[in-house]
């Protein structure tokens, strides 16, 4: 379930699109805001994901429109264990970063994880019928659910 490969330049990877191998990034998209609804930061997400923050900040808003279809999978797995956990707040920039990630995610009205329908998430169009709520979690999320601390080899990113 997990693939590498070069991460192009986000220029690159922005003014190119609709190959065949892609997929929509709409699922991807809302399932990264409502991690970001629980505090997780883009960076947070992109170590654990073994790509760069400005791809998945790139997705968050919009900027590109298709994924391949091993970050979706990737950033599927991701969402599965950690839309009920909160990053950990051990360290002032722990705490300052998954602040940062809330005030983003309220400002711009992110949907958290139970909010979005999972039947629905990834079809064209599909738009969660609540807005940003206060998510106090179940837990701390592991830093590596994955396991893609071993891999060297960074993921290709979005389009």
């Amino acid at each position: 379930m997990t693939a590498t490969a070069e991460i192009p330049a986000l220029e690159e990877t922005c003014r190119t699109g609709g190959d065949m191998d892609r997929v929509n990034a709409i699922g991807t998209r809302l399932r990264l805001r409502a991690l970001g609804a629980m505090g997780h930061s883009d960076s947070r997400i992109a170590r654990a994901l073994g790509t760069s923050p400005c791809v998945i900040t790139a997705i968050i808003t919009r900027e590109t429109r298709t994924v391949t279809p091993e970050l979706r999978e990737l950033a599927l797995q991701l969402y599965d264990a950690w839309w009920d956990k909160t990053p950990p707040e051990q360290t002032l920039a722990e705490r300052a970063a998954a602040t940062a990630a809330r005030t983003r995610a309220r400002r711009g009205r992110w949907c958290p994880g139970m909010g979005l329908d999972d039947d629905e998430v990834d079809v064209p169009g599909y738009a969660p019928r609540c807005t940003w709520r206060p998510a106090i979690g179940t837990g701390v999320a592991d830093d590596d659910p994955l396991g893609r601390r071993c891999e060297a080899q960074p993921m290709e990113a979005a389009r």
